[in-house]
C-alpha cells in the first residue's frame, strides 16, 4: 500500500465448500504499511482464538479473493469489494527497533470481525514480504482500556435462574457466577447510562458443560430501545474452554460508528445443550491494543533480516536511562520516608535517610560488564542503567525489602540461597530467570530473559505466595518498579497517610455529584481516586455504592475500612451506627444467623465504642431503633412500602420506592444514596439486586434549600 494511504474497507461474502451460496460476512478493514510504497499483493493472518484468513488483492487493492478457515477449522471461500467509506480508525502505530538511518513506523490496521490479529504474513508485488508476530496487552491494562461495561445500568435476559445462582447481573460482576437460562435460545438487554461507540465485545464462557455455550447469535444496538440495527452476526461460535474470554470485534460499518444505549445480544443458538449459559460479558468503545511485533522481513532478492517494533509512546513515563532512574528513585525515597512508618524502615541506614536516598553507589561499567559475562547474556537497558544508577536497593515499596546489587544477582535455579523451586513459577516463564531481588514479604522478584521485547527489555515478574502461579506480566523492570511505586501511593492513601493528598477533596465532591446524578462508574472512578490521595470518605462511599451492585462482600470491604481511624473519623461515629453497621450486618447475614453473630462480635473489635445488637435475632430491631432519618417525601413512601411489603405486595412496594427515588436527597455531607433499601428487614423481599442496582442508577436530588 502507498506510504501514509487510508486504511481500505471491504464489504465481503463467504461460501462454505459444498453450498455453492454466498453470504454476506464481516467487513474487512485493512491498513498495512510496513515501510516504502510498494503495492501489497497477498494478507494472511491468524488471530487468538486460532481463525485464519489469507486475501490476495487485484493491483488497484479494489478486490480480493482468499480464503477463511473458522477456529473449528471449518474452511470458507472469501471474496470482497472495495467500499467507498473509510473507517474512522487509524490503526496501531509500532516504532521499528534496530534499524539504521532515520526511525521507521510501522501503521497496521486488520480486522476482520474477529480476535485481534496474532501473526501476520504479507508479499508484495515486487517479490517482497515477511512475517511477524504481534503481543496484545490484557484487557485489564490501562492501556487496553476503553471499556464501558460500567455503563450497563441494568441487563435483562428471557429467562434466568435466580434459583441456581444463574441471574443475568451475574454478567457485569467479574466473579465466578454466571447467567443460566432454560432456553436454548434467548435474549439479553443491557441498558446503559449514556449512549456509546462499541468497538468490540468479549463474552466469557461459564463453568457449566459446553454444550450450553451461546453457538449463534446477534448484537444489535438501539438509540431509544424500539429501533434495532445489526452490528455483528455470528454463527458456528464455540469456546474450547471454561472461563474462557474471547473476542469479537464490531464491524457493520456506519451501523458500528452509531452510539447506542441500548445493547442486545440475540443468542439464536446453543452448542447442543438444555439451556444456555455465560459467565462474562464485556463492551469497548476503543480497540483492542498492542504492545509489540518481532519477525523479519525480505526485499526483493534479498534474504530475511529482523523486523521488530513496539507501540509508539509506550515506554513513556517509564525510567530508561541512568539519570531517568537517579531522578525516580530519589522521588521514591522522598516520599517513603515522608510517609513510611518507622517499622518499615528498619534495614534503612542512618547515611541513607539523611542522603534521602534508599539505594546504593551505581554500579561501574566494569561491574556491569562482569555480571554479564557470569550469566552469559547481556542486560536489559532498563535493569542494566538501573543498576548505573544504585547496585541495589534496601526497600522498594511496603512488601519489597531488598533488591539485589551485581554481586548477588543471579539465575534463579543456580542459587542455592533461595528456597523458591522453579516450578512454582507455574508454566508462563520462557526462561530462564534471573532472580533480581532478595525475598520480600513472601514475594520475589523475577526477570524472564526468554521473554524478550524488541527493544531489548526482559518480562518482569512479581512471584508471591497468595498468586497462582507467576501474577502479573510486566513488559520491563521498569514497568514492575513503576508499578510498585503506583501500588505503594494507593496503600498509603487507603491508610490515611497519602503521598500526593493535593485534589482529593475536589474528587470527593465529583464523586458525590456523579453518584447523585446516577452516573454510577464515574462516581466509583472519582472515589477510588479520591481514596489514593487519602479520602476516608471517598474509601467508604465507594463500598457504599458498591454495594448497591453487589452486596455480597460489602461486609468484608467494611471490615477493611472501620478500623482505619481516618475513616471513621471523616464519615463520623452516628454514620457508621446508622448506615455502616447495618450494612455490614445484612451482608454478613446472608449466610446465616452464626456468621451474622461473629460479625457483631467483630464489629465490636474494630470499631469499640459502638451500642452494638447482642446476636443477629436482636440486629433487626437495632437497625430499626438507629435508622438515620431520611427526607420527608421519601420516608412517606418508605411507610408505605413496608406496609405493602408486609401484605405481600412486593411489586405495589416497589413502584411506590421508585417514584420516590428522585425525590430522595443526602440529609448529611457523606450520604450519596439510601441505604436503608439493603438494610431494612421489611424491604429485603422488595428491593432485589435488580432493584437495588436501578436506585444508584436514579438521579437523586441534592438537599433543597431552607426558603424552598
Amino acid at each position: 500500500m502507498p506510504e501514509n494511504a487510508p486504511a481500505l474497507v471491504f464489504l465481503t461474502e463467504r461460501q462454505r465448500a459444498g453450498t455453492g451460496e454466498w453470504l454476506p460476512d464481516h467487513r474487512l478493514v485493512v491498513r498495512f504499511e510496513p515501510g516504502g510504497s510498494v503495492p501489497l499483493a497477498q494478507l494472511g493472518w491468524r488471530d487468538l482464538d486460532g481463525a485464519e484468513a489469507v486475501a490476495g488483492f487485484d493491483p488497484d487493492m479494489t478486490t480480493f479473493t482468499g480464503v477463511r478457515i473458522t477456529p473449528r477449522g471449518t474452511p470458507h471461500a472469501w471474496r470482497g469489494v472495495l467500499a467507498e467509506r473509510p473507517p474512522d480508525s487509524t490503526g496501531h502505530w509500532f516504532r521499528v527497533q534496530g534499524g539504521e538511518g532515520e526511525p521507521e513506523d510501522l501503521r497496521l490496521l486488520v480486522e476482520d470481525g474477529g480476535a485481534p490479529v496474532a501473526r501476520l504474513t504479507w508479499a508484495d508485488r515486487e517479490g517482497g514480504g515477511g512475517t511477524v508476530v504481534l503481543r496484545t496487552r490484557d484487557l485489564d491494562e490501562v492501556a487496553s482500556a476503553g471499556e464501558v461495561t460500567d455503563r450497563v445500568r441494568d441487563v435483562r435476559a428471557g429467562d434466568e435462574h435466580t434459583g441456581a445462582s444463574g441471574a443475568a447481573l451475574n454478567l457485569l460482576d467479574g466473579t465466578s457466577a454466571t447467567w443460566l437460562s432454560r432456553r436454548g435460545a434467548d435474549r439479553l438487554d443491557f441498558t446503559l447510562t449514556e449512549p456509546v461507540h462499541l468497538r468490540h465485545y468479549v463474552l466469557v464462557s461459564a463453568h457449566g458443560p459446553a454444550d450450553r455455550d451461546p453457538c449463534a447469535w446477534e448484537l444489535r444496538g438501539s438509540v431509544d430501545g424500539h429501533a434495532w440495527v445489526t452490528l455483528d452476526t455470528r454463527s458456528d461460535e464455540s469456546f474450547p474452554g471454561r472461563h474462557l474470554a474471547r473476542d469479537f470485534h464490531v464491524s457493520r460499518g456506519s451501523e458500528a460508528d452509531t452510539p447506542y444505549r441500548h445493547l442486545r445480544l440475540e443468542i439464536t443458538r446453543n452448542s447442543g445443550g438444555s439451556g444456555l449459559q455465560l459467565g462474562r460479558v464485556r463492551f469497548f468503545s476503543a480497540d483492542r491494543a498492542y504492545e509489540s511485533f518481532t519477525g523479519h522481513r525480505y526485499a526483493t532478492g534479498g534474504a530475511p533480516t529482523p523486523y521488530a517494533g513496539i507501540v509508539g509512546g509506550l515506554v513513556a513515563g517509564a525510567p530508561r536511562s541512568v539519570g531517568d532512574w537517579r531522578s525516580f528513585l530519589a522521588g521514591f525515597s522522598a516520599d517513603m520516608l515522608r510517609v513510611e512508618d518507622e517499622d518499615e524502615l528498619h534495614t534503612v541506614s542512618e547515611e541513607q535517610r539523611s542522603a534521602s536516598w534508599l539505594g546504593y553507589d551505581g554500579a561501574t561499567e566494569d561491574r556491569i560488564t562482569a555480571l554479564e559475562h557470569r550469566l552469559g547474556r547481556t542486560l536489559p537497558p532498563s535493569y542494566r542503567s538501573f543498576l548505573a544508577a544504585s547496585d541495589g536497593w534496601s526497600t522498594m515499596g511496603t512488601f519489597m525489602y531488598s533488591l539485589r546489587g551485581t554481586s548477588t544477582v543471579g539465575w534463579l535455579a543456580d542459587l542455592e540461597d533461595v528456597a523458591l523451586p522453579v516450578e512454582y513459577l507455574g508454566e508462563d516463564l520462557v526462561g530462564p530467570a534471573l532472580l533480581v531481588s532478595d525475598e520480600g514479604d513472601a514475594q520475589y522478584w523475577l526477570l524472564d530473559a526468554g521473554d524478550v521485547s524488541p527493544d531489548g527489555e526482559w518480562a518482569a515478574y512479581v512471584w508471591a505466595s497468595w498468586y497462582p502461579g507467576l501474577g502479573e506480566r510486566h513488559r520491563s523492570f521498569a514497568d514492575v518498579v513503576v508499578d510498585e511505586r503506583v501500588s505503594f501511593e494507593e496503600l498509603c492513601g487507603s491508610e490515611g497517610r497519602p503521598v500526593r493528598p493535593e485534589g482529593a477533596e475536589e474528587l470527593l465532591a465529583a464523586g458525590r455529584r456523579a453518584a447523585l446524578d446516577g452516573r454510577v462508574g464515574d462516581a466509583l472512578d472519582a472515589f477510588l481516586r479520591a481514596q489514593e490521595k487519602g479520602s476516608g470518605a471517598a474509601a467508604y462511599l465507594r463500598v457504599v455504592l458498591s454495594a448497591f451492585l453487589d452486596a455480597r462482600a460489602t461486609h468484608h470491604e467494611l471490615r477493611g475500612l472501620l478500623h482505619r481511624p481516618h475513616v471513621v473519623a471523616e464519615i463520623g461515629t452516628e454514620q457508621v451506627r446508622s448506615e455502616a453497621v447495618p450494612l455490614f450486618l445484612r451482608a454478613a447475614g446472608r449466610n446465616g444467623a452464626g456468621d451474622a453473630d461473629h460479625a457483631i462480635r467483630l464489629l465490636a473489635e474494630i470499631v469499640p465504642g459502638l451500642d452494638l445488637p447482642v446476636t443477629a435475632a436482636d440486629s433487626g430491631a437495632w437497625i430499626a431503633a438507629h435508622r438515620a432519618p431520611e427526607p420527608p417525601a421519601f420516608e412517606r413512601a418508605l411507610v408505605a412500602a413496608r406496609d405493602l411489603a408486609a401484605r405481600g405486595a412486593t411489586d405495589e412496594a416497589w413502584a411506590v420506592i421508585k417514584r420516590a427515588l428522585p425525590e430522595w436527597y443526602p440529609l448529611s455531607p457523606h450520604r450519596i444514596a439510601p441505604v436503608v433499601l439493603l438494610t431494612d428487614p421489611a424491604l429485603h423481599e422488595v428491593v432485589t439486586p435488580r432493584r437495588a442496582r436501578k436506585a444508584v442508577f436514579t438521579p437523586r436530588g441534592e438537599q433543597p434549600d431552607a426558603e424552598d
